[in-house]
């Protein structure tokens, strides 16, 4: 009986060619995208799982105050000082490992190479079983050890046989390799986040190291919050995260310093498993969780296209129910015949679902360094439960309709028996138009405020600036005048600045300060930013009143023991400070509230105001800042190349000069327009993720809106037929059919613009300046999806409508 079940589905796809192919295109495209976003997300949040010690390794997250104005609501690292106060406040605990993330040019011989590298205590060994093909897990205990993966043994020396041999740190820190390791696989953390996949894992050496490089604190410290620099802790087996975070609470109120508790509320006790979702979740918006959604809607959205276009198709198979049912078929065997009918369709469309999933993952492996594979042991009853799953939903109905007619009624295959399931094929085109205007509007908004991201950004001349790094180490920072110089000879080069830090990078350097001497309640932290008298400049950033400062007023420069010094604010920092207007402000002092034993309060007095930019970025909110000319701190040069001159000629030029004056440090430089993408490319791959997504979902209903629009004009024909006889011209009938397939269309934007208009604003949340007209744009994607549903519904109507009445008329 199977068999026969069987071979009546194939006859049945073979004798409805162009249907069986909309509906296998349909399923084949919605299993695709379900079956890759499950399976990405699944991969991303299963990492690092074959590690001895995953099941009780955790990692703490600082978690900001909201009115930090970090832009992010928690970091990957906590204070490095509580690493020890952790180990010796928790009894239990078996061991803990601070890492601690630096860049430095590595030496070997004649070689240099500039490689990240993680400082971490020797417990890090403990914690992690990693597989030793030199060396073994007491490589960190040396001060001088080293360990290293494969490729990097490879790259350095070329050769994993090196236990022993020496790399130097900056030309100062000699090293020695005590361990090296096999190349992890790409399902951890420390590979292959998005975070990490710009410090790839392949060096670490002790903290110590650190120490004799850096003058770095063991102990650690309350200053330096870093993404990255993580803390790792194993408990004993059976630990669960509510018994760790009960004991990090006691280690926070504790030992938290109090000046620290306005920016860190607390500490957020992951599982080692979450450490690879720790961007996602910084971020605030649920990323995983939404891919997961958006995967299944479009599959719900194939599942309705199916159903919508089987309901109305197999409307034509009245007759032959009839004409089954008077032999003695009964309706359970019908039941039966339809929805092996529709599992074989699901069955195919798995098929070939499969064999397209096997190249777009190799594609997206290869695009993305991931280790995303079909493991079909391990996945095959979930293949097979979403096959029947998902042709028991799709003929479900269709199924049910057809096989509930009475052979009398079925056998007349009247036009009563084709009105059946109208109401059922509305609701679900309304549904698919839901989803997809839903996507469409969602798209629409990450677009336009994305626009508005990259559009704030132009605030700065991004594309012109080159920015050149490690100009903080002592050996260069006595060249930088004369760097300058040089660079200034460069044809094109117009600006040439030094300064701590540049504009859209995420690090913050605050301090305490208020409007009245010694007066704590109105102390705020104040953002600080270092710079020359050039930087300005350089960034277009003008002054609203008074002036720049200047290397010929000593009060303009930072000095050790100088306790008056001349600044420059933005607005924000006069209203925090409660001064008047720009105008007004210049010549007032504020002052801050430094430790009595170290030295005395330092008062500042503002010389310039600057109108607030976002110098971070676009999820920062504008913080009070202060800009002060201290040469000791300068570590970036911003060389300015104006519009109209060759910038790869000018790059060339700024290499020669820099390999002259600086032999020993090959040059690192940027883009400014590299660092704003630093941070906005997450933004960039929601907009395509989400694009790709609508536009699928898009093409899904545009498919089964042309099938059932072709199917049900075609059953129209002579109703056409006796209107155009009746005087009926082609532009009416072309708006009765139009209209017909408008109302669900309609019906469907109450629900998708209002739910459209809410999703949005939790991306929108995410930003300190975001987009005003999100209602208008959300109701663009109303629009473009009527006049979506439109275009295609009118294609078949004029055919239809131009007909030959006599043709139609002879139509059955």
């Amino acid at each position: 009986m199977f068999a026969n079940y069987l071979i009546i589905a194939w006859r049945q796809l073979l004798k409805n060619k162009l249907y069986a192919a909309i509906n296998i295109i349909g399923l084949v495209t919605g299993l695709s995208i379900y079956l890759f976003g499950t399976l990405l997300v699944e991969y991303e949040e299963s990492h690092d799982q074959f590690f001895a010690n995953a099941e009780r390794t955790f990692t703490a997250a600082s978690v900001f105050s909201p009115a930090a104005g970090v832009g992010v609501s928690m970091n990957d690292g906590i204070f490095t000082a509580f690493g020890p106060l952790i180990k010796s406040d928790v009894p239990e605990i078996e061991a803990v490992a601070r890492t601690v993330r630096r860049e430095y040019l590595v030496s070997v011989d004649d070689r240099q190479f500039y490689e990240h590298i993680r400082f971490a205590d020797p417990d890090l060994l403990k914690i992690f079983d990693f597989d030793y093909i030199v060396g073994d897990a007491q490589a960190l205990d040396d001060p001088a050890g080293v360990l290293m993966t494969e490729q990097s043994a490879n790259k350095l020396f070329g050769s994993t046989q090196v236990l022993g041999k020496t790399l130097t740190l900056d030309h100062d820190t000699p090293l020695h390799v005590a361990a090296v390791i096999a190349e992890l696989p790409p399902n951890t953390h420390l590979m292959s986040s998005l975070f990490n996949a710009q410090f790839p894992f392949g060096l670490v050496a002790p903290l110590q190291a650190l120490h004799r490089a850096a003058d770095y604190e063991l102990e650690g410290n309350w200053n330096n919050l870093s993404m990255g620099d993580m803390t790792y802790m194993l408990f004993p087996a059976g630990s669960t995260v509510d018994q760790v975070q009960s004991r990090l609470d006691g280690v926070y109120d504790a030992h938290m310093p109090e000046n620290n508790r306005r920016l860190v509320t607390g500490l957020s006790v992951r599982t080692l498993g979450q450490a690879n979702t720790i961007l996602y979740d910084t971020v605030g918006m649920p990323i995983l969780s939404s891919l997961k959604v958006l995967a299944l809607m479009v599959l719900i959205v194939a599942i309705v296209n199916y159903t919508n276009l089987a309901t109305a198709q197999s409307l034509a198979r009245t007759r032959e129910v009839g004409l089954r049912k008077t032999l003695g078929a009964t309706r359970k065997q019908l039941l039966v015949q339809f929805l092996v009918e529709s599992v074989c369709v699901a069955a195919i469309s798995m098929l070939i679902a499969l064999a397209v999933l096997e190249i777009g993952v190799q594609l997206f492996n290869g695009a993305t360094g991931r280790g995303l594979a079909l493991d079909y042991l391990d996945i095959l009853p979930w293949l097979i439960g979403t096959t029947v799953l998902v042709g028991l939903i799709a003929g479900a109905y269709p199924a049910y309709l057809i096989t509930g007619a009475t052979p009398i009624t079925a056998l007349r295959g009247s036009a009563t028996a084709r009105t059946g399931g109208g109401l059922f094929r509305n609701l679900m085109l309304g549904l698919q138009f839901t989803i997809s205007v839903f996507m469409l509007a969602m798209v629409i908004v990450v677009y336009f405020q994305n626009q508005k991201v990259e559009a704030s950004g132009d605030m700065y001349p991004r594309s012109q600036i080159l920015t050149l790094h490690r100009l903080g180490l002592e050996s260069i920072r006595q060249r930088q005048q004369t760097l300058r110089n040089e660079l200034l000879n460069v044809p094109g080069v117009s600006h040439v600045s030094y300064s701590s830090q540049i504009p859209f990078e995420q690090s913050q350097s605050e301090f305490g300060v208020g409007a009245v001497q010694g007066d704590t309640a109105g102390e705020f932290p104040l953002m600080q930013i270092d710079i020359d008298e050039h930087f300005l400049s350089a960034y277009d950033i003008p002054l609203l009143a008074g002036r720049d400062v200047s290397r010929d007023i000593a009060n303009d420069t930072r000095r050790d023991g100088a306790l008056e010094l001349n600044v420059i604010v933005n607005e924000t920092a006069l209203a925090r400070l409660g001064f008047g207007s720009a105008a007004a402000s210049v010549g007032l002092n504020f002052y801050d509230f430094p430790d009595p034993d170290v030295r005395g309060v330092r008062t500042y007095t503002i010389v310039g105001v600057v109108p607030d930019q976002n110098f971070q970025g676009f999820h920062n909110e504008i913080k009070p800042m202060v800009f002060i000319m201290d040469p000791e701190e300068f570590r970036i040069a911003s060389v300015r190349v104006e519009a109209g001159y060759s910038m790869i000629r000018a790059v060339s030029q700024i290499e020669s000069i820099w390999e002259t004056l600086v032999p020993e440090y090959p040059m690192q430089s940027r883009f400014l327009d590299e660092t704003f993408e630093d941070v906005f490319f997450v933004l960039r791959l929601m907009q395509q993720a989400l694009a790709g997504f609508s536009g699928v979902a898009l093409l899904l209903s545009a498919i089964g809106l042309f099938g059932l629009a072709a199917f049900m004009a075609e059953g129209r024909t002579r109703e056409i037929g006796l209107r155009k006889v009746m005087g009926a011209n082609i532009s009416q009938i072309v708006r009765l059919l139009i209209w017909q397939f408008s109302r669900p269309v309609m019906w469907s934007l109450l629900l998708a613009l209002p739910l459209a208009y809410f999703a949005s604003n939790i991306y929108l949340n995410f930003f300190a300046d975001r987009i005003e007209a999100q209602a208008p744009i959300v109701a663009i994607a109303g629009i473009l999806a009527v006049l979506f549903a439109w275009v295609i519904v009118a294609v078949h109507a004029i055919r239809i409508a131009r007909a030959n009445p006599i043709h139609a008329l002879r139509y059955e």
